[in-house]
Parts: C-alpha cells; structure tokens; sequence
C-alpha cells in the first residue's frame, strides 16, 4: 500500500487470551509488498526546493495527499477523490461516490485506490481513470485507511467517529480482502468499537482500538486493546490491554511493536507475547509516530523531534525544531534513504539527518492551516490544508 498536556500514568494489564470472533478462509503465507513504492531518482535539496503548483479542492483536506504512480490522491471533506497529475497539479480525475465520502478512508496497491463511504461500502477505483472496479457492502463503516499486503487488503472498521452516531456497544470487525475483487478471505471480530490501520510484520497483524468499560475511572485516556492476529487466517495470537485511550499508531518488527495513544507516553510491547517492554513519556502530545527497522520517529507538542531504539526505548537522538512554542511537528514524520521530512505547525518542511537528527534543510512554505503532515515521494513533497489547498514541492531545477 500506500500506503494526533501533561501526562497522566495508566494501569497496564496483560491478556493472553483473545475473545474475538473469526470468520474465515485460510490465506497462504505471503510477504508483504512495499507500500506504493516509486524508484528515487531525484534527491530534494532544501537550496532549490519550491513550490511546483497548487489545487484548490474547496473542502479542508485532513489526511495527507498521497502518490500513486503519477497521480497524487487527496480527499477533501465530503468529497470527491481527487487525482491530480503528479507533474502539474491539474485534476486527472475525480469520485464522487453514491454517500459521503470518508476523507481518511483511502489506500492504494498501485493499482487501485480504495475508499470507505457512508454506510459501511468500500470502493475499489482504476487508478487510471477513476472508475469503479469493485463495491463491497461491509455493514460498518471503514473511516481510516486499510493496509494493502501483496493482493490482500485488511480494512478496519468502527462503530464510532466523526459523522457517524456512536455505538461504543458495537464491536469492530478487521476485514481481509482480495485486492482484485473484494471477495472475503477472512474477518475478525474484536471487542473494541474503533479499529486503527492495521500494521503488518511477519506474517502478523497488530490491530488497535478502543473499548467501553464503565467500570474504568481514569481521568485522562480509557480503556484500549491490541490484538495480534495471524494473517494467514485471522486467528488470535494473544491481546493487550491498557488505559492508555484512543491508540493513533502502531509501528512494529519481529521483535517489538510500539504504538501512540491520547496519553502522552510511547509503549513498545513484545511481539512474541505482548509483554510491556518499555513505557517513555514523550513530554507532550504527540500525533502519531513511525519507523523504520528498529528506529522509531515521533514529534511531540513541545516541538522535540524523537528517535528511539524500539526495542529498548532508548533515546537515540533528539532534534528541537524551534521557532516558538506551538511550533510542533504536524503528522507522521517520513523517512526517505537517509533523510527524516517532517511538516512543522507554523510551515517549515524540515529535512534531518535520520541517523543523527542533524539539519540538513529547512524551507519555509508559508502553509499555516495544514491538519496532517505531508508525504514526500521521488524527489517531491505534498501536503494538504485546512482551505483545500494541494500543494506540490520539488527541485526548482529537476
């Protein structure tokens, strides 16, 4: 594929019994594909890199525009999906789907881009053209993206989130699709009411969300649970739980899985169990977090930049943006070869060394309303903001 204080400490509890319930068909063993992946070529350089061109969507855009091939898909709120040419910015197609169109919802193989609408549909759509290659009814809304492994999509799903009336009863369901056709492999039903985008490693899904207990009094975070499931079939391998509230994003290895929830703390559990590893304050909020090999990168509201050792939470390099107080990083930080990109609350694209956490460049882009972060791909940065403004960077000379 392709593929948001103060701290308050939480009770954690381990759970080596999953409940959930599993439909399924058994799926070969499969190693994932790398997300929408495009050779680099170009390396940006921060002493010519400009604004390209810009799109005017007219509805805010809160999830970061994403490449597919050479178009860049956005999703302004309400709709429709938007690809627009890579090289120009001009609109190559547009989907305006039968319901409301969930703006987080989308994902791509290369090949297609899939899409949650109203009412629990998911849409599949020729990358190319626009045009439906396939709906499926799910019954439950998919409002963040799936995660696209070889030809197998994994949706989540939630009875809980913006435009929808809450059911914090209801339990989510993690569906595994066939990239092609959308027929059902298998799908897992779990005791949480909201479901993350899955991470897969391994051969294992890791798959995060929230939960109702009355009986949990905490007074800032809630109950939270993360499965780990086998990929081939669904099948539970064991479930965490802990207070730590709404989780935003998970990252894991063969060897541990870290994830950022409301409380302002990064956990990184075993993959093997699902044994606490390590709990770190991160000092402030933090919107989400990624990684690569055994680096994990996260930026909190006292606008630090971390790497940390997932394994140990060691804290490997910190890098302080500066600039003001709330001049924090926006987003998942990207990290391209050798370089960490990240998008600051006040308009600086930022490029660091990602082994270090040196500067290696900052630009100014005057871009104050973005929701989300940007995503950098070949030699080119997009970002979307809060006025429906695409925007798309690269070397003034490429």
């Amino acid at each position: 594929m392709l593929i948001k204080l103060i701290t308050y400490a939480g009770l954690f509890s381990l759970i080596l019994l999953a409940t959930g319930c599993v439909s399924q068909t058994p799926l070969p063993t499969v190693e994932p594909s790398p997300e929408v992946e495009v050779e680099v070529d170009r390396q940006l350089d921060g002493d010519t890199v400009a604004l390209a061109w810009s799109y005017q969507a007219d509805n805010p855009i809160n999830d970061t525009p994403m490449r597919v091939g050479d178009v860049v898909i956005a999703a302004p709120v309400g709709g429709p999906l938007l690809a627009l040419d890579v090289n120009t910015g001009e609109l190559r197609w547009q989907y305006a789907p039968p319901g409301k169109l969930w703006e987080r919802s989308y994902a791509s193989d290369g090949q297609r881009v899939f899409v949650g609408t109203e009412g629990g549909q998911l849409f599949a759509l020729n990358v190319e053209n626009g045009e439906v290659v396939w709906h499926k009814d799910l019954g439950i809304n998919v409002q963040i993206g799936p995660y696209i492994v070889a030809d197998v999509l994994y949706a989540p799903t939630t009875y809980v989130g913006p435009g929808l009336k809450a059911k914090p009863d209801g339990k989510a369901r993690l569906f595994a699709l066939l990239t092609t056709d959308g027929s059902e492999i298998w799908s897992f039903e779990t005791d949480n009411y909201i479901l993350q985008t899955p991470f897969y490693d391994n051969n294992r899904l890791y798959v995060a969300g929230s939960y109702s207990d009355p009986s949990i009094e905490v007074d800032e975070g809630g109950p939270m649970r993360m499965y780990a499931l086998s990929a081939q079939d669904g099948s539970p391998q064991w479930v965490y739980e802990s207070e730590d509230g709404f989780v935003k994003a998970v990252y894991a290895t063969n060897k541990a899985i870290t994830y950022i929830a409301y409380q302002d703390f990064v956990s990184g559990l075993d993959a093997q169990n699902g044994n606490l590893l390590w709990r770190k304050d991160t000092g402030n909020w933090v919107p989400s977090l990624s990684g690569t090999d055994d680096t994990l990168y996260f930026g909190s509201a006292n606008t630090v930049v971390h790497a940390l050792d997932m394994n140990t939470g060691e804290t490997l390099w910190q890098y302080n943006i500066g600039g003001g107080s709330f001049n924090y990083l926006l987003g998942t930080p990207v990290r391209e070869a050798d370089k960490l990109y990240f998008l600051t609350q006040k308009g600086g694209i930022i490029a660091l060394n990602a082994a270090d956490g040196t500067l290696q460049w900052q630009i100014e882009t005057g871009i104050t309303g973005s929701r989300d972060g940007l995503s950098v791909s070949d030699g080119w940065i997009f970002i979307g903001d809060g006025e429906g403004n695409v925007y798309g960077f690269t070397n003034i000379d490429k």
